[in-house]
C-alpha cells in the first residue's frame, strides 16, 4: 500500500530535496559570478568602484539564480535521487510497495511550488534587478554592448488611417482609401517628444504632407501642438515634380485622432519589463507597425520558464531512477555530471527555438512551451521506464 498524501515520506523527500536544491543552485551562482567577476575585473575602475560592483553583482544574482532556478532543481534532483539508491532507502521503499511514480509526486510538488516562487520573484524583483544591473554597467563602467538597441529613444509608428471626406459636390462616392499618417518621434519628455516629423500619405502612395517640429505634445482631446513647426505641403500641378509649399509656425496646433499612450512606447528589453507591459507593449507595437515578433517571444518564454520547473525536475529525478531500476548505480560525481548534461540539453533546445522563432521558423508560442514539452516528455518517458 502506498504512503498517504503529505506524509512523512512525503515530508522528508521534500525537505531533503529543498535543502539540496538551496545548496546546488546557491553553489551554482556563487561560481558564475566569481568567474564573470574575475572576467571583467579589469574594466572595474573609478571613484568608489567597489560600492558600484557590490550592487551590479547583487542584482546580477538574483537574474542568473532566476535564469538558472531549473538546472538546478534538474542537479538536486539527480544528486538527491543518487543518494536515495545509494543510502538503500530506494530498494526499502520499492520493497514496501512504493511506485517510483509514488516517490516522484514529492518532487513535482516541489517543483510547482518553486515554479510560482519563481513566477512571482521574476515580476517583482528580477525584471527590476536586470535593468538595473545594465544601467550600472552602461553608466558606471561604459559597457555599453547592444544597449542602444533597445534604449534608442526614437521610433517609426503608424498611425490611424484617416477616412477619405466626401467629394466637395456631395454626388461622388467616398474614395476608397483615406490618408495615413506616419510618426518618427524623439525621445519622450514631460508628455511630449523631442523632435518629431509627421508624413501624410495619400493614395496610392504619395507624401502629401510633412511637418518637423523641435517638439509634439498633446494639446486636449484630439488636439497636438507643434513647437519651432516646418510645415511642407507637397501636391499634383502641370509644373515638373509639381508643387512645394512650406509654412514655418512657433506653434502649430493640429488634429490628429491619435492618443498620447497611442503613441507612448516603453524603451527597454522586453525581460526587463513586467508581463503584463510586456503583453501591452506587443499589442501596441503591433498596432503601429513595429517589430513585434522578440515581445511576443518574450512574452511566451516568460510564461514558460516557471511553467519547466515541473518536468525538469522529474525528468532529472526520472533518470536516475531508471538508472537505479537498472542496478546501474552512479557515484555523485556522475549524478552532477548526468544533471548537468540534461540542463545543457534543454538550455541547447531553448535557444535553438528562441533564435528559429526571431527568424520566423516557429511561432513564439511553440518556442516558449517547447524547454517545458522537452523536459516533460524524458520525465514521462523515464518514470515509465523505471
Amino acid at each position: 500500500m502506498s504512503p498517504r498524501a503529505f506524509g512523512h515520506l512525503d515530508r522528508y523527500i521534500a525537505r531533503q530535496l529543498v535543502r539540496i536544491f538551496v545548496a546546488t543552485l546557491g553553489g551554482v551562482v556563487l561560481l558564475y559570478l566569481a568567474v564573470d567577476f574575475a572576467d571583467r575585473a579589469h574594466g572595474f575602475s573609478g571613484r568608489a568602484w567597489g560600492k558600484a560592483v557590490l550592487e551590479l553583482y547583487w542584482n546580477k544574482a538574483a537574474v542568473v539564480a532566476y535564469q538558472l532556478a531549473p538546472a538546478g532543481l534538474i542537479i538536486a534532483s539527480a544528486l538527491f535521487a543518487t543518494l536515495l539508491a545509494r543510502r538503500g532507502e530506494l530498494t526499502a521503499l520499492y520493497a514496501l510497495g512504493v511506485r517510483p511514480r509514488r516517490i516522484a509526486a514529492p518532487v513535482g510538488f516541489v517543483g510547482l511550488v518553486f515554479g510560482i516562487f519563481m513566477f512571482f520573484l521574476g515580476e517583482r524583483v528580477v525584471v527590476q534587478a536586470d535593468a538595473r544591473a545594465e544601467e550600472i554597467q552602461v553608466k558606471r563602467f561604459q559597457r555599453w554592448g547592444d544597449w542602444a538597441s533597445y534604449h534608442s529613444g526614437t521610433s517609426w509608428l503608424r498611425g490611424q488611417t484617416e477616412e477619405p471626406a466626401l467629394p466637395a459636390t456631395g454626388g461622388g462616392q467616398r474614395p476608397e482609401h483615406g490618408i495615413a499618417r506616419m510618426y518618427h518621434l524623439g525621445a519622450g519628455h514631460e508628455g511630449g517628444w523631442e523632435p518629431a516629423t509627421i508624413l501624410e500619405i495619400e493614395p496610392p502612395f504619395r507624401l502629401a504632407r510633412r511637418i518637423d517640429a523641435r517638439r509634439i505634445e498633446p494639446a486636449g482631446p484630439g488636439r497636438w501642438r507643434l513647437l519651432d513647426a516646418v510645415e511642407t505641403r507637397y501636391s499634383l500641378s502641370s509644373e515638373p515634380g509639381g508643387t512645394i509649399v512650406e509654412r514655418r509656425a512657433e506653434v502649430l496646433i493640429e488634429r490628429f485622432p491619435e492618443t498620447a499612450s497611442d503613441l507612448a512606447l516603453r524603451s527597454g528589453r522586453p525581460r526587463q519589463l513586467p508581463l503584463r507591459a510586456v503583453r501591452e507593449q506587443a499589442e501596441r507595437r503591433a498596432r503601429l507597425g513595429q517589430p513585434v515578433r522578440e515581445w511576443r517571444l518574450a512574452l511566451w518564454e516568460r510564461i514558460g520558464q516557471p511553467v519547466s520547473i515541473v518536468p525538469a525536475a522529474l525528468a532529472g529525478f526520472g533518470v536516475i531512477l531508471w538508472r537505479a531500476r537498472r542496478r546501474r548505480r552512479l557515484p555523485l560525481a556522475g549524478a552532477v555530471a548526468l544533471g548537468i548534461g540534461l540542463s545543457l540539453a534543454l538550455w541547447a533546445v531553448s535557444i535553438v527555438a528562441h533564435a528559429t522563432s526571431l527568424a520566423g521558423g516557429i511561432p513564439p508560442s511553440v518556442a516558449g512551451a517547447l524547454p517545458a514539452v522537452v523536459s516533460a516528455c524524458v520525465a514521462s518517458f523515464c518514470l515509465w521506464k523505471s
